[in-house]
Formats: structure tokens, C-alpha cells, sequence
């Protein structure tokens, strides 16, 4: 089977980590780095991309555009900010209420999404904090998604508690790299409560072996949460283009999906998860 319509939940068409990381693999630029991957993707199904890099680590809605116009691959804009220690120095200094502000403005302008937004390794960071609380109100105000990071796959319980606590609409928010460590629990605490999850480091097999992951997914679908799943691969690093070396982003379409359907995984159900999910989420 074909599949058409494909979204993938969670990328970088521009990301500049190399500062903080002190690593230039770390900047990555899709439309100048890899066109003819995404050329690649689209001709096998993936329309449209969600851009989940924003202030301080490279966003660049110009470049998304020119992605999409070159390559027909629709971009979702992102607006917020990501994590201790790769947010601008402002946000240390500015009020809860200045950063919702420039969330509103970039939401105003075209963004759908707040994120992605994140803590750090089992740590919730002052300044991380305070970019939730923004998110929170921005949300509220807009009904915009909220895309988060978790460093590792940890504090997603607290996540989800911290969203329940502020009342806001579990649908409208997905909780990325759920499978960057062995702990399907956190990730059935999320669901059970309504949350949607993210398997967005597909390929990433240093972390969880990708076997682990179609477990996962395999007793999720089961447990009945299909329309919960989302799947990406995050790609933010020059390394991990397939022409360095790396998987490159057709690997979940030409290796990750047919593991899924060799382990049981239905074709309809990896239609849901990869094409209509998303969808759902935005229009809740």
C-alpha cells in the first residue's frame, strides 16, 4: 500500500544547535542540506511537515515557505521557545506575560503550534517553567496545539500533570519523545488521561532499538489508543542526513512503517496514525 496524505509531526526544516551544543553537525538547514530528500518524501506520500523549531534555535518561516514551494511539502510555523540552555537570553528577564505576547503576535501571523517547548533531564528548569506558563495562556486564548520536549523521554508524567493542573484541553497537546527511554507506562499515564504521544525519534536506535518501539505502538493500538499516535523522526543533525551516513527521512516510509506491518500493525491503523491524527489534533 501507498499511503498518502502523510504528516510528519515533528521536524526542523531549520535548526541551529551548535552554539549551545558547541557542535556544527548541529546546524541544519533542510531546503539547502537535503532538498532531494524531501523531494524524496513527497513523492512518497509526506505533504505536509510540522516545523517544531522556534525562537533562538533557528526558525525560519521564509525557508519553510521556499521548501514548500519547491517541494509541494506544507509546512506548520511554530512559534515559542525550546529549552534551558538554548532560549534567547531575554527570556530569562522578561515577564510570563511579555512571552505570551510574542507568542500571540507569531500565532496572529500564521503559527498553529506553541513549541516545541521543553523540559530538561529529569529537571524543570525556572526559565522552562515560566515559557509553560506562557504556553498555557496562549493556548487558551488561541486553541493553538502545544507540542513539548521531553529531554529523553523524562518528566512526562509531570507534563501532563502540570497541563490538567492549568486546565487545559489534553487534546490539543502532544508530548514528543515518548520513545527515548523504556518506559511504556509514562506513556500509557499520558494517554489514559487523554494526551496524544509522539514516537518522533524513529531511527534514533542508540536511545531504544526501533524493535522496542513497534512494541510500543503494537500494545497501544491494541490498549485502543490509534488515534493518540503520531510518528516523525526529528531530524537535527547534518549526520543524520541519509548522504552523511545517517537514516535519512524516508526511513520511516521504506524501513520503520514496514516493520510496523510485519509486527501486525494494520494498514488502516498506520493510515490513522501517519494521516489523519494530526489533523484531529489542529481542527479539536
Amino acid at each position: 500500500m501507498k499511503y498518502q496524505n502523510i504528516t510528519y509531526s515533528h521536524e526542523h526544516p531549520r535548526i541551529d544547535l551548535s552554539i549551545g551544543k558547541n557542535d556544527p553537525d548541529c546546524l541544519l538547514n533542510g531546503y539547502l542540506d537535503c532538498i532531494d530528500e524531501l523531494r524524496d518524501i513527497h513523492a512518497k506520500g509526506v505533504t505536509r511537515w510540522v516545523d517544531c523549531s522556534n525562537h533562538g534555535i533557528g526558525v525560519d518561516w521564509e525557508n519553510n515557505k521556499r521548501i514548500f514551494e519547491d517541494v509541494g511539502i506544507e509546512i506548520i510555523n511554530s512559534t515559542g521557545f525550546y529549552k534551558t540552555p538554548f532560549m534567547p537570553d531575554y527570556v530569562s528577564t522578561a515577564s510570563v506575560e511579555e512571552l505570551v505576547q510574542i507568542m500571540l503576535d507569531d500565532l496572529a501571523k500564521g503559527a498553529k503550534v506553541i513549541g516545541e517547548i521543553g523540559t530538561s533531564k529529569n529537571e524543570w528548569t525556572k526559565d522552562e517553567h515560566k515559557v509553560f506558563e506562557a504556553a498555557v495562556i496562549a493556548q487558551k486564548q488561541t486553541n493553538a496545539v502545544i507540542i513539548t520536549h521531553t529531554t529523553l523521554g523524562t518528566l512526562i508524567k509531570e507534563q501532563v500533570d502540570f497541563f490538567l493542573e492549568k486546565g487545559v484541553n489534553p487534546k490539543k497537546v502532544i508530548i514528543s519523545h515518548v520513545a527515548l527511554s523504556n518506559d511504556l507506562d509514562a506513556l500509557r499515564y499520558a494517554l489514559q488521561k487523554g494526551f496524544n504521544i509522539a514516537f518522533d525519534t524513529i531511527g534514533k536506535t542508540k536511545y531504544l532499538p526501533d524493535e522496542t518501539r513497534i512494541e510500543f505502538i503494537k500494545t497501544l493500538v491494541k490498549e485502543g489508543y490509534t488515534t493518540q499516535l503520531l510518528m516523525s523522526m526529528d531530524i537535527t543533525r547534518q549526520s543524520h542526513l541519509k548522504k552523511n551516513g545517517g537514516v535519512g527521512y524516508a526511513y520511516l516510509l521504506d524501513t520503520f512503517i514496514p516493520m510496523l506491518e510485519r509486527a501486525g500493525v494494520s494498514q488502516e491503523t498506520i493510515s490513522t496514525i501517519t494521516s489523519e491524527n494530526f489533523t484531529e489534533i489542529l481542527e479539536a
